[in-house]
Protein backbone atom coordinates (compact mmCIF):
# COMPACT_ATOMS: atom_id res chain seq x y z
CA UNK A 1 0.00 0.00 0.00
CA UNK A 2 2.48 2.68 0.75
CA UNK A 3 4.21 2.04 -2.15
CA UNK A 4 1.67 2.35 -4.03
CA UNK A 5 -0.15 5.25 -2.47
CA UNK A 6 2.74 6.71 -0.60
CA UNK A 7 1.76 6.50 2.50
CA UNK A 8 1.38 4.39 5.17
CA UNK A 9 -2.16 2.56 5.74
CA UNK A 10 -2.43 3.26 9.46
CA UNK A 11 -1.79 7.37 8.01
CA UNK A 12 -4.22 6.54 5.61
CA UNK A 13 -7.17 5.25 7.61
CA UNK A 14 -6.72 8.24 9.66
CA UNK A 15 -7.05 10.67 6.54
CA UNK A 16 -10.27 9.04 6.24
CA UNK A 17 -11.42 9.15 9.51
CA UNK A 18 -10.55 13.40 9.71
CA UNK A 19 -12.13 13.54 6.53
CA UNK A 20 -15.81 11.71 8.18
CA UNK A 21 -15.60 13.86 11.10
CA UNK A 22 -15.07 17.16 9.12
CA UNK A 23 -17.94 16.31 6.59
CA UNK A 24 -20.11 14.86 9.62
CA UNK A 25 -19.39 18.85 11.25
CA UNK A 26 -20.18 20.22 8.32
CA UNK A 27 -23.97 18.95 7.67
CA UNK A 28 -24.42 20.73 11.09
CA UNK A 29 -22.82 18.61 13.63
CA UNK A 30 -20.91 19.46 16.38
CA UNK A 31 -17.27 18.81 16.51
CA UNK A 32 -17.76 16.51 19.36
CA UNK A 33 -20.22 14.54 17.57
CA UNK A 34 -18.02 14.68 14.19
CA UNK A 35 -15.44 12.85 16.14
CA UNK A 36 -17.41 10.25 17.46
CA UNK A 37 -18.95 9.70 13.79
CA UNK A 38 -15.47 9.29 12.89
CA UNK A 39 -14.75 6.72 15.54
CA UNK A 40 -12.38 9.20 17.59
CA UNK A 41 -12.15 8.69 21.54
CA UNK A 42 -13.15 11.95 22.46
CA UNK A 43 -13.63 15.92 21.17
CA UNK A 44 -9.51 16.32 22.35
CA UNK A 45 -8.03 13.34 20.50
CA UNK A 46 -9.75 14.40 17.25
CA UNK A 47 -8.54 18.05 17.85
CA UNK A 48 -4.89 16.75 18.78
CA UNK A 49 -4.76 14.45 15.39
CA UNK A 50 -6.59 17.28 13.26
CA UNK A 51 -4.00 20.05 14.46
CA UNK A 52 -1.29 17.51 13.87
CA UNK A 53 -2.30 17.06 10.50
CA UNK A 54 -3.43 20.54 9.40
CA UNK A 55 -1.20 22.69 11.32
CA UNK A 56 -4.53 24.36 12.92
CA UNK A 57 -7.43 23.39 15.12
CA UNK A 58 -10.55 22.46 13.74
CA UNK A 59 -12.62 25.15 16.04
CA UNK A 60 -10.13 27.56 14.01
CA UNK A 61 -10.91 26.39 10.24
CA UNK A 62 -14.47 26.08 11.33
CA UNK A 63 -14.53 29.50 12.87
CA UNK A 64 -12.31 31.58 9.74
CA UNK A 65 -14.37 29.58 6.75
CA UNK A 66 -16.83 31.52 4.81
CA UNK A 67 -18.12 27.38 3.66
CA UNK A 68 -18.49 25.97 6.87
CA UNK A 69 -20.24 28.14 10.04
CA UNK A 70 -20.04 26.73 13.70
CA UNK A 71 -23.96 26.74 15.24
Amino acid sequence: FSEQVGIPWRRYLLWRRLLGAVAHTAMGHSLTEGAHFAAFADAAHFSKTFKAMFGLSPAAVIKNSRFIQAL
